[in-house]
């Protein structure tokens, strides 16, 4: 992706600034460092989310990667004006941690069958801290899982940017990414409503255990919920029926598609292509989400709900694009940041969740109890959403 942005903008990737992208060269110096940060430079990185975030790291690889990098320290505006390294030194640096992760990763996977005698003194004292080696055997993996997710995230990112600043992504790198055609209806038609899936009144375990597989700190700590019977679309909502709430109100379309001879396009790496009418609405905010529920005298489904239909439903189809769900983006009780800290704490309370993923997702990250969140207005990135009955009340315990 970083060649086909260099062949739509030129070799130093000039954009104007923009609330919720990053310059492209900043953003690809901020995936290699942070991979640096929290494993090649992390003297505590074998104990997980017990490691002080705040130790003194190893020496960095570049003069000046903290000062530039760091999302913690460099304001999104000060990003944009950045004398930064050029894509071929950026690549370079992009190799040099990754060899670093991988030589970091052959040496804790030696230790971990060691007694601490063979580690070096920083991580042997830190496993004394924190109960033994046994807890450096169940968290080693944590900050390798955890730039991975990061990088992951940051590759869908690039797309989302790439659809918003017209830059036309190769086949091999988009990946498909916009196909989230829904399957055929049985009899061919465009249907005006969805599917319905109906459930009882019941319980649901909505987050994570800790200790089972990577969790994020905002998947913390799993508790029950109640839930009230009621029904939910099996699908997300289709360009279909959002086309006919938009002709109905006269609510405003997204800007990637558009009627033009009578016939309806989306605007999918830079190029006009025809619309699929049975496609999965998408590039809407939660506020188009909610204008089309109170339109069609439905809701949105709660994060709990939304959960558990997919774990439990047959028939509920889903990672075609994000989705938009009713709840606030909050913490559980019992929330504990882990050392990125801020990865949740920061946006709690400013941001709604969304469930599901989209085809430019990578498969490791779309799990249904994955959290992820955004303000309500961005309508970018690849969100839709589904209804639920207007009339079910959801108790939580």
């Amino acid at each position: 992706m970083l060649g086909d942005y260099v062949a739509a903008l030129g070799v130093e990737l000039r954009l104007p600034c923009q609330a919720g992208l990053n310059p492209p060269l900043w953003e690809a110096g901020h995936v290699a460092w942070f991979q640096s940060w929290w494993v090649g430079r992390n003297r505590q990185r074998i104990v997980g989310v017990h490691a002080d975030p705040d130790h003194e790291r190893m020496a960095p690889l570049l003069p000046h990667e903290d000062a530039w990098f760091n999302s913690s320290e460099m304001a999104h505006a000060d990003r944009w004006a950045l004398k930064l390294p050029d894509v071929a030194q950026l690549k370079a640096y992009l190799q040099q941690t990754l060899e670093q992760t991988l030589q970091c990763l052959r040496e804790d996977e030696i230790a971990r069958g060691s007694d601490t005698a063979n580690l070096t003194p920083s991580v042997s004292a830190t496993i004394a801290l924190e109960g033994g080696l046994a807890t450096a055997h169940a968290d080693f993996l944590y900050f390798y899982r955890l730039v991975l997710f990061h990088e992951q995230m940051h590759n869908e990112a690039w797309v989302y940017m790439a659809q918003a600043c017209d830059v036309p992504l190769g086949v091999a790198a988009s990946g498909g990414w916009y196909d989230c055609a829904l399957p055929t209806h049985a009899d061919g038609g465009l249907l005006a409503k969805s599917e319905q899936l109906r459930w009882s009144d019941g319980t649901w375990t909505l987050g994570s255990d800790a200790g089972i597989g990577f969790a994020f700190d905002n998947e913390l700590n799993a508790h029950e919920v109640l839930i009230a019977a009621g029904e939910m679309d099996a699908h997300a909502v289709t360009w279909h029926q959002y086309l006919a709430f938009v002709h109905a109100t006269g609510h405003a379309l997204p800007s990637v598609v558009s009627q033009r001879g009578g016939r309806w396009y989306r605007r999918i790496n830079a190029q006009w292509t025809p619309l699929n009418l049975r496609d999965s609405a998408c590039h809407l905010s939660w506020y188009d989400a909610q204008a089309y529920c109170e339109w069609a005298g439905r809701r949105l489904p709660t994060e709990a709900e939304w959960e558990m239909a997919a774990m439990t439903l047959a028939g509920f189809n889903w990672s075609g694009t994000w989705e938009w769900t009713a709840s606030d983006f909050l913490p559980f009780e019992g929330f504990t940041a882990h050392p990125y800290r801020d990865y949740s704490e920061p946006w709690f309370g400013t941001r709604k969740v969304l469930k599901g993923g989209s085809a430019a997702t990578a498969a490791e990250m779309v799990h249904p109890k994955y959290r992820n969140y955004f303000t309500p207005e961005r309508c970018d990135i690849q969100a839709g959403f589904r209804t639920c009955a207007a009339t079910m009340i959801v108790k939580t315990a």
